[in-house]
């Protein structure tokens, strides 16, 4: 275990500085992923308790989580429009689905910035490569060659690893996004028609 915790301390020291800026960048990314993921994950803003929702409806005190709380403000108050509802809903997911939105736009930019990064890692590899081709073909020029080589191998693996799961990961909160805007949207609507069914739509 020692041996390996060693390799991929040397690994990492012969990528250079920009495996410094790598790895600042995978502790922030990985860092919002989670956080982002357990956002989404929180409450109970999911259709797995539609069959529920008519109750709740006429009496959201019986709800719970993030779909009581929506309940309870859109409901609230002795007099109900149409309009009241759909505002309330609005500001809703104002609230909850933009702070997703928020997220997803931190993650997807450091998704990005990691393959980024790792080109610039690439580029100051290839600049160690030339410098060793001029100092000629002896020991020290060719040992900057594999050097320069190494580092710009390493940063660029380096940059994809960190960009490939938070893209994945990213999808996810993005999947879960869409789904707790769609319940919303749905709840919306079975609020609409079962309480103001007998209104004339303007």
């Amino acid at each position: 275990m020692t041996g390996i915790f060693q390799d991929g301390i040397d690994l990492f020291l012969s990528g250079g500085a920009i495996m410094y800026m790598l790895g600042g960048v995978a502790c922030i990314l990985y860092g919002f992923c989670f956080a982002a993921l357990a956002y989404v994950n929180h409450g109970n803003l999911n259709d797995k308790d539609i069959e529920k929702w008519s109750e709740w409806i006429e009496d959201p005190s019986k709800a719970k989580g993030r779909l009581g709380e929506a309940l309870t403000y859109a409901l609230h108050g002795p007099t109900l429009t149409i309009k009241t509802v759909g505002r309330r809903f609005d500001e809703i997911r104002l609230n909850l689905v933009s702070s997703i939105d928020r997220r997803l736009l931190v993650i997807n930019t450091l998704v990005a910035a990691a393959p980024l990064a790792g080109l610039l890692g690439t580029v100051t590899g290839m600049l160690a490569m030339f410098t060793g081709l001029s100092q000629g073909t002896g020991p020290a020029g060719m040992e900057k060659v594999a050097d320069g080589m190494q580092q710009a191998l390493i940063t660029t693996q380096t940059g994809l690893t960190i960009a490939l799961p938070g893209l994945f990961i990213g999808l996810i909160i993005k999947s879960k996004r869409d789904r707790i805007a769609g319940t919303l949207k749905r709840l919306e609507s079975l609020i609409l028609t079962s309480r103001f069914h007998r209104e004339p739509q303007i």
